[in-house]
């Protein structure tokens, strides 16, 4: 959650570029709406089900600490037109791009019109 707290934390920025952070929670009903409450300029898509996670191939089976799964760090930056501009899935799942490197990411391979 630390990430979603710093991605929260530089809304003013994605708004200027014009960028809406999704954030995929594959958790039950009422995690995602709590987390949503806590992050409100983000946008918590609720994946119980895991469909979407798994159609993004980000699904990482039996990696929560009940044996469930979660879904894998990933970053993907989607233009207006739907085309995946930017993909970031680290190599460990501990690691997480800061606010400034995804800013930086939005600048280069997502520029304004």
């Amino acid at each position: 959650m630390t990430e979603l707290g710093q991605l929260e934390s530089q809304w003013q920025e994605f708004e200027k570029r014009n960028i809406q952070i999704v954030a995929i929670s594959v958790e039950n009903r009422d995690n995602a709406e709590a987390t949503q409450t806590e992050y409100p300029h983000l946008l918590v898509v609720y994946d119980d089900d895991k469909k979407l996670a798994e159609a993004l191939e980000v699904l990482h089976p039996h990696s929560a600490p009940d044996g469930g799964d979660t879904a894998a760090p990933t970053t993907i930056l989607v233009d207006s037109q739907g085309i995946v501009r930017w993909l970031f899935r680290p190599d460990r799942f501990l690691t997480r791009l800061q606010p400034s490197e995804v800013l930086e990411a939005i600048d280069q391979k997502m520029p304004p019109k």
